[in-house]
């Protein structure tokens, strides 16, 4: 099971999101360099697993990234606020398909920021970015050492 790539299926079929941004603009990672706006990227921040006394724990904590591209803050904001309407609050829900689903124990939204990317042409073209750290609970599979 992929985190990452059971959240992008999950993003991209959620009309609320798409409507605002096409599906091939949502992307793991950095986002392209010149790339159209508006455009969603993610990664993982960081990440660890839980464990118990006797064992392993079946369930790993993830920091992702959302980074919301768009060229008015207005419009960056619309999209922040659809991701956070399918995603904060998430609790006991499958996300993804195939080998990909992943069991979403809860998901709560940390924190939010916001940037101004400054053209390097000097004009007054800038993009602006809306950020959001989602803290995201899900199962694992518990190793068995073989």
């Amino acid at each position: 099971m992929s985190l990452k790539t059971a959240l992008h299926q999950y993003l991209a079929s959620k009309a609320s999101i798409t409507a605002l941004v096409p599906a091939s603009r949502i992307v793991r990672g950095k986002r392209p360099v010149g790339a159209a706006l508006p455009s969603i990227a993610y990664f993982r921040v960081t990440g660890a697993s839980e464990q118990h006394q006797a064992s392993a724990g079946d369930f790993a904590t993830d920091l992702v990234q959302l980074d919301i591209w768009a060229v008015t803050d207005t419009s960056a904001d619309a999209i922040r606020d659809a991701i956070r309407n399918v995603l904060d609050g998430m609790h006991n829900t499958k996300i993804g398909s195939g080998a990909n689903a992943t069991a979403i124990l809860s998901c709560e939204i940390v924190n939010n920021t916001d940037v101004i990317e400054f053209p390097d042409d000097g004009s007054d073209a800038h993009r602006f970015c809306a950020s959001m750290d989602c803290e995201i609970k899900y199962r694992v599979s518990v190793p068995n050492f073989t």
